[in-house]
């Protein structure tokens, strides 16, 4: 009895599957597996997904589904990509292709727009830290803070969730204790703060550094998020993932530096409240039929049990 897990589907995903690769663009590729019986009917961990190599990663189905139904921009436009580009198509992958329309739903909004937010703010704090680099780390000196707090830690943080969740009101508490919790507050905030930008000082991919210097911004994130809403704005307007993009020569020239930082951020911000206002009209459900997807899962899973993958001829 096979010990390896079966590969029932695998596509070249990122860049060269948007048709937005340059020449020194890597090839990524993305897999389903469905592993041995002992997966799924022994007592023993089993993988998630596996990493073939830093460009290259293979899900474990139920993994995918779960992803795919929380409308994970990266999994779910897998089942999208161009038939030219699906290197691996088994019967059991043509039977979830031809399925994929029910991981649609309404969860594009948060998953689409709030990525590419995310990548938006990114961006903000990376231009702020080009423009007007931190000189030092904080102290808590500079917070009107004695060296060692005088609260211990616990109370500090039991007293924020209490408030936070409304088990305490700040009037049960001493104007003193809440400015010291305000001090302590911003302190941590400045720290995280400082933290994160030597990290990315000191990590920083030499390619993004040399985007940044020269249009003050990372345009390559910029790219990705100009695409990540407009595939959402896509999703749920018309129910249609386009992964090979019409808008290619577009969002090139956007990697380019064709656009202002400003024009970035104002076409980001107007795309994001579009997708808000659609959301609530968008002719999908609000979420997945998940217990549906799951029997589907099931049935996908004893079938590829039984099947050998494949990999078809492509002209």
């Amino acid at each position: 009895m096979s010990t390896a897990p079966t590969l029932i589907y695998e596509t070249i995903h990122g860049s060269r599957a948007y048709g937005l690769q340059t020449p020194e663009s890597d090839t990524d590729r993305k897999g389903i597996i469905v592993g041995p019986r002992r997966w799924y009917l022994g007592f023993l961990a089993s993988p998630e997904q596996i990493e073939v190599d830093a460009d290259h990663v293979r899900y474990e189905l139920r993994k995918f589904f779960r992803l795919a139904a929380a409308a994970n921009p990266t999994i779910l436009e897998l089942m999208w990509t161009d038939a030219s580009d699906q290197e691996v198509v088994t019967p059991v992958a043509e039977r979830l292709l031809s399925q994929r329309r029910r991981f649609l739903s309404r969860r594009v909004e948060g998953s689409f727009c709030g990525y590419a937010m995310s990548q938006l703010g990114r961006i903000k704090s990376h231009r702020r830290w080009l423009l007007e680099p931190p000189a030092r780390a904080p102290t808590r000196a500079d917070f009107g803070l004695p060296e060692r707090s005088t609260i211990p830690r616990d109370q500090l943080g039991a007293a924020e969730a209490m408030l936070a969740d409304g088990r305490i009101d700040e009037g049960t508490l001493t104007p003193n204790f809440l400015a010291v919790l305000d001090r302590e507050r911003r302190y941590r905030a400045a720290r995280k703060g400082w933290q994160s930008y030597e990290s990315w000082r000191k990590t920083r991919n030499p390619r993004r550094a040399a985007l940044e210097a020269r249009f003050g911004y990372d345009t390559k994130h910029a790219m990705h998020l100009v695409r990540l809403l407009r595939m959402g704005h896509e999703i749920l307007s018309t129910g249609e993932v386009i992964v090979r993009r019409p808008d290619a020569e577009e969002l090139l020239a956007v990697r380019a530096g064709a656009w202002s930082y400003d024009q970035l951020v104002e076409s980001a911000e107007e795309l994001a409240a579009s997708i808000k206002r659609i959301a609530s009209s968008a002719p999908l459900p609000d979420a997945p039929d998940d217990e549906a997807l799951s029997g589907l899962c099931d049935e996908l899973i004893a079938e590829a049990l039984e099947l050998p993958s494949h990999r078809p001829e492509r002209p």
